[in-house]
């Protein structure tokens, strides 16, 4: 299968997601209870398993950590200098939605992507959440708390990262890593069974969140929201890494991770904190359409 073509079953599973929702064979109400069966069970389930059989040593991971890290630092600067310098056109809840529209980053996509285009992807991607969704989550609920109308004190922080299950599994993984304990084997075979359906269903739930109709709201603040993940934040990525040195397969799994759209529950945290829910869900919908399009000439240029 070419590279162009390579993408097609991502788009394919996203389509049966939209069309089962738009359809009401599943209801849309339902499809709440499907995405958090996702983000806390099946998703949970898969980065344990990845996690505790991971080589995670220094030697292999560490300069990848670090490009993550530096990415998610500049695209951090980069947006907060946007709002020092359009003050006047770009208000505090529009730029606190732009601003979780740069960082956040849909797990269920990027997963998906690297079990379809790298050999290892889910090992490596484990890595990255293990790395980068504490940071985000912490640094997105200052930023709104600063700009926006609801202040976050830090046992609020603190309460939001304990109870991610992506944190959870990810404190579990690496538990299990480094204290060398071994699951009982009936225990990784329900978790590889619970795993196989996490990626296809993560996925259709993402496409029964797309709205077509947001795919007409299309300004300034859209458009620089769009660009900022599958373009800029994954150029920068790939800058940091091809200086470091990383290999091929760390190059692009740190692109998934970057070119993936934001996370749809950055959505509830704009509501929640005074944040521009819209502008949220507008930037989110398109990221989602330009992914599928860039991710495979990233592929055609890094692997």
């Amino acid at each position: 299968m070419s590279l162009a073509l390579s993408v097609l079953p991502l788009l394919l599973i996203l389509a049966a997601g939209y069309g089962l929702a738009k359809s009401l064979i599943i209801p849309r109400a339902g499809w709440a209870a499907i995405e958090t069966l996702s983000f806390r069970g099946l998703i949970p389930a898969t980065l344990i398993l990845a996690i505790a059989r991971s080589d995670l040593s220094m030697e292999r991971f560490g300069g990848f950590g670090l490009a993550l890290v530096g990415t998610l630092l500049v695209i951090t600067i980069l947006l907060l200098s946007l709002r020092l310098l359009s003050q006047t056109v770009l208000d505090n809840p529009a730029f606190t939605s732009l601003f979780q529209g740069g960082v956040r980053w849909n797990a269920f996509v990027a997963l998906a992507a690297a079990e379809q285009f790298l050999d290892d992807g889910l090992a490596v991607l484990a890595v990255a959440i293990a790395v980068l969704i504490p940071m985000i989550n912490i640094t997105c609920i200052v930023v709104l708390a600063a700009f926006g109308p609801s202040k976050a004190s830090v046992s609020k922080v603190m309460n939001t990262l304990v109870r991610n299950p992506l944190v959870q599994a990810c404190v579990i993984g690496l538990t299990l890593n480094f204290s060398g304990m071994s699951l009982p084997v009936p225990v990784i075979e329900a978790l590889d069974m619970i795993g196989r359906g996490a990626l296809g269903v993560g996925l259709m739930a993402v496409g029964a969140g797309i709205s077509l109709r947001r795919l007409t709201r299309l300004d300034w603040r859209v458009c620089l929201g769009v660009v900022m993940r599958p373009i800029a934040a994954s150029s920068i990525f790939v800058m940091f890494s091809l200086w470091m040195g990383l290999p091929a397969v760390q190059v692009f799994a740190g692109v998934l991770v970057f070119a993936a759209p934001a996370a749809s529950n950055g959505y509830i945290v704009a509501k929640q904190m005074g944040g521009d829910a819209d502008l949220y869900a507008d930037i989110m919908t398109w990221q989602v359409v330009l992914s599928l399009l860039v991710l495979p000439i990233w592929a055609h240029l890094l692997l």
